[in-house]
């Protein structure tokens, strides 16, 4: 996957890379699969939405591979066999430029979400990024945080909540250096939670789940993730939070851990 801004010159350079790569493929169906894969029904939508946009500050989405390949495949029965070609959205070849957000480390082996433990922590902590996201406070490009120049935000970081699937949630963002943002969520928080949620050992006192954890933004946009999650869950919370459907907005789930 990529993330990309959406912008005209992200679109264009997409639809560019896609056309190199599968030559052979109609240009209207490489149009209309793009739009699905950035979440829309149609490339008019599509291009309806980026002209209400402030070009300035536009929303930026990761590419769904998934739908990208269900589009295409719909469109031209010829190119139903895309899902097992090797060239995805991260294998592309993309300007370099700011509207395109690499998710793929050039180094380091993603590591899979193994256990219900993993996925609840996967799940809070993207549920938490995504929110943040899309409250303005932060995004994924290197160094844009928002919440340092907005009223009323404390000293170190910005708490915000949110809601996924019903289930309420507290989160704390801060500057960890080196464009990294640190990332505290609570999901079902306490009422005392708020006081609590900036700490690094916070755990109970904030609520019946606790995870923290880091996003990479300098050498490309994920949650790092190494294999040992910071989380404190209670045990009837578990199998809740690990079953939460939720999908990265602008960064990818996984990435390499780095120190």
């Amino acid at each position: 996957m990529t993330a990309i801004a959406l912008t005209e010159f992200a679109l264009r350079a997409t639809k560019r890379a896609l056309a190199d790569a599968y030559p052979d493929a109609r240009s209207a169906h490489l149009t209309e699969a793009l739009a699905s894969a950035c979440g829309f029904g149609s490339h008019a939508a599509l291009l309806a939405y980026v002209r209400e946009q402030d070009p300035h500050d536009p929303h930026i989405v990761l590419l769904d591979d998934k739908a990208f390949i269900d589009r295409i495949g719909r469109i031209d029965p010829s190119m139903s066999d895309l899902a097992d070609d090797p060239i995805w959205f991260d294998w592309l070849s993309f300007p370099d430029h700011p509207d395109i957000i690499r998710t793929q480390a050039l180094r380091g082996d993603e590591i899979p979400y193994a256990n219900a433990r993993d996925r609840a922590w996967r799940n809070a902590m993207i549920a938490a990024v995504n929110a943040g996201v899309e409250q303005r406070l932060f995004t994924v490009r290197p160094g844009d945080d928002r919440w340092k120049t907005a009223p009323k935000t404390r000293a170190h970081g910005a708490v915000y909540r949110f809601e996924i699937d019903g289930i309420p949630g507290l989160a704390h963002v801060d500057d960890a250096g080196f464009d990294e943002l640190t990332v505290h969520v609570a999901l079902w928080p306490s009422p005392e939670a708020e006081q609590w949620i900036g700490a690094a050992n916070a755990g109970f006192l904030t609520g019946d789940l606790f995870a923290s954890g880091w996003v990479e933004r300098r050498d490309g946009a994920w949650l790092q993730f190494n294999g040992h999650p910071v989380m404190n869950c209670r045990r009837h919370r578990l199998q809740t939070a690990a079953a939460l459907g939720v999908r990265p907005s602008s960064f990818a789930e996984t990435g390499p851990f780095k120190m």
